[in-house]
């Protein structure tokens, strides 16, 4: 019995050395095969498929994409938080917390899924460094002093759509992607609510998930400056003409600019309705509204104003 046991330990630790040592299928896989595949299977079926898919092409061209995967180290990636820190190419000179975290998080997906989904017997670099903490949460606000010169500047634009776009994000804090594919059916006019429709990326199965989002005046009247297809699955926006979010974009940041706005994206429209709706929903209301997870969610992007915060002392005073 002894020599049986004795036996069946040997084979055991045996069976344990030849899976440590059997490294052939991490030497002769490139990290660019994971990170294609990823994209193709993966990013594409993701809510926020366009950014992760822009930042997993940079690794794409990044030395790394080369090395065999049983040769990325943690030191590899730790090298490049501390090379894009200092990149000098960057005004001011290198590149914001933030969009290093995300470039970090979109190549530990990919680790991630070739470790738990693609039977790659292989630890997550990523996982054994620092990374960066990050941006503060958003503080840039489009208030309502501000927008008519905004939106005299994207009005300047080729495509006269821009700014019907961006004042109907700051009504419903709809996401640029979210304005993108709305379509004629998702309205309802007679409730004034938009159907939102997305992934439930929470979930393997990626069930599609919808919210309702309450239409303001102003967003009908905005519709209601836009000729509706005959076709109800047409794109909402895409009616009059061509539009992208690309160009969207672009054209907002530039307007920012011209008129002073420092850091202002066309996120910050969703930053701006969140802080206007704050002060007049319930949390659990306006989480739904704006399809936050969590509390912590909605205080990145709330921020009272000072009129708000008056206010506030103004109906505590009443109450006395």
């Amino acid at each position: 019995m002894r020599e049986a046991e004795d036996w069946a330990q040997a084979l055991e630790a045996d069976l344990k050395r030849a899976q440590h040592n059997d490294t052939r299928l991490l030497d002769a896989t490139p990290l660019r095969d994971l990170i294609q595949r990823y994209i193709d299977e993966v990013s594409l079926k993701k809510l926020g498929a366009k950014q992760e898919i822009v930042r997993l092409k940079a690794w794409l061209r990044h030395p790394l994409a080369d090395r065999p995967i049983s040769r990325c180290l943690p030191k590899d990636f730790a090298d490049h938080i501390a090379q894009r820190r200092k990149d000098k190419s960057k005004r001011g000179g290198g590149v914001a917390e933030q969009t290093i975290k995300h470039e970090l998080i979109a190549i530990s997906n990919v680790f991630e899924s070739a470790r738990r989904d693609w039977g790659y017997a292989i630890e997550n670099p990523t996982k054994k460094i620092s990374k960066p903490g990050g941006s503060q949460a958003r503080d840039v606000r489009i208030p309502p002093d501000i927008w008519p010169k905004l939106s005299d500047e994207l009005r300047k634009c080729r495509n006269k759509q821009y700014v019907v776009i961006a004042e109907f994000a700051i009504e419903t804090g709809m996401r640029e992607d979210e304005l993108m594919r709305m379509a004629w059916r998702d309205l309802d006019k007679a409730r004034r609510i938009v159907e939102v429709w997305g992934k439930d990326t929470s979930s393997r199965s990626g069930q599609r998930k919808k919210r309702l989002v309450p239409l303001s005046p102003r967003a009908m009247e905005l519709l209601g400056t836009l000729p509706q297809a005959l076709d109800s699955s047409a794109l909402v926006f895409q009616t009059v003409r061509k539009t992208s979010a690309d160009g969207l974009s672009r054209a907002f940041t530039s307007a920012c600019k011209k008129i002073g706005i420092e850091g202002g994206v066309f996120h910050c429209t969703r930053h701006e309705a969140a802080s206007r709706m704050a002060p007049h929903y319930p949390m659990l209301t306006l989480m739904a509204i704006m399809g936050w997870k969590t509390p912590a969610m909605a205080a990145r992007y709330y921020h009272a104003g000072v009129d708000e915060l008056h206010a506030g002392i103004e109906r505590m005073q009443a109450a006395r």
